[in-house]
Order: structure tokens, then C-alpha cells, then sequence
């Protein structure tokens, strides 16, 4: 399970090594992959625990992720400015698809000491960022070539 800094640092690392380069469209990746979680302050107004529910199901992912990276939120370099918006909604899968997948990732013990921010003791947070910071580094692109497969790729016939 990650919190929110493990979501939005994995999530920034996939659009990056998707194509993702502006810093407002890598920052937009960090949001999205903790967007599943809108259902933790939706629950707090409802006065009921609706976490883990709809929002955190492959269709939510795929469906939101797609509509960011086809709106552009989420949009990959490409070739003279051109977008392939399939790309793009595939990015914005990817990133907002990582949520589910991490959320099931094994489950870190709470370290119940110390001061608790949101509910979880801010050691379990700092574990979080750093286990995840890790992961996030080591998906992260070392060169600056475009991702393969990305239309603006120089393995793909022009």
C-alpha cells in the first residue's frame, strides 16, 4: 500500500518514462495518480468510509486516466508540437492505473510512534517517501529519449 507521496512519485516517474517532460505535466501526474483517493474526502463529507471503493477499480483508472491524457493534462512530447492523443490517454492510464496496483503492493507495519498526520504516524510517511521515492528513481529515464513506442521514438517508421 502507498500513501499519497508513493502514488504521485511513481506516478510522476511512468509519465516521465512515457514522454511526460513539462514540469506542469509532470507535476499533473503526481495529482493524478493519487486522483482514487478523492474517495477519502468524499467518505469524510458523506460520514461514512467509502475508501477503496469505486474509485480504486481498473475501469476508474483506465476511464480518468484516458480523459487526462486526452484533455492534454497528461500529454507526451512529440514530434513538431503534433499529439497522438492514443498515446497520451494511454499515459494518463498508466499513471492514474498505478494507484490500484500499488495500493495492493504489501501493506507496510504501522510505526505507532510519534506525532499521526491524516490518520497514519508520519514515520509510516516518511517510510512511504522513501520506499517509493527509491522505486520511482529507479523507473525513472536516465537519458532524455523518447520513450519507446512514443510517436516522436526514432525506431518507428516515419
Amino acid at each position: 500500500m502507498a500513501a499519497p507521496f508513493g502514488h504521485g512519485f511513481v506516478g510522476m516517474a511512468i509519465a516521465r518514462r512515457m514522454g511526460v517532460r513539462s514540469p506542469l505535466g509532470l507535476a499533473a501526474a503526481f495529482f493524478a495518480a493519487s486522483l482514487p483517493d478523492v474517495d477519502v474526502p468524499i467518505g469524510a463529507i458523506l460520514g461514512k468510509d467509502i475508501h477503496r471503493g469505486p474509485t480504486h477499480t481498473p475501469n476508474f483508472a483506465l476511464t480518468a486516466g484516458m480523459l487526462a491524457g486526452m484533455t492534454g493534462i497528461l500529454a507526451a512530447e512529440s514530434v513538431e508540437g503534433e499529439r497522438d492523443l492514443i498515446y497520451d490517454a494511454l499515459t494518463g492510464a498508466a499513471v492514474v492505473g498505478s494507484h490500484v496496483l500499488l495500493d495492493k503492493a504489501p501493506y507496510f507495519p504501522d510505526v505507532n510512534i510519534g506525532p499521526r498526520l491524516i490518520g497514519l504516524p508520519v514515520a509510516n510517511w516518511i517510510i512511504d517517501a522513501i520506499t517509493w521515492g527509491a522505486i520511482a528513481y529507479a523507473i525513472w529515464p536516465k537519458t532524455d529519449a523518447p520513450a519507446p513506442g512514443h510517436p516522436s521514438s526514432p525506431s518507428l517508421p516515419v
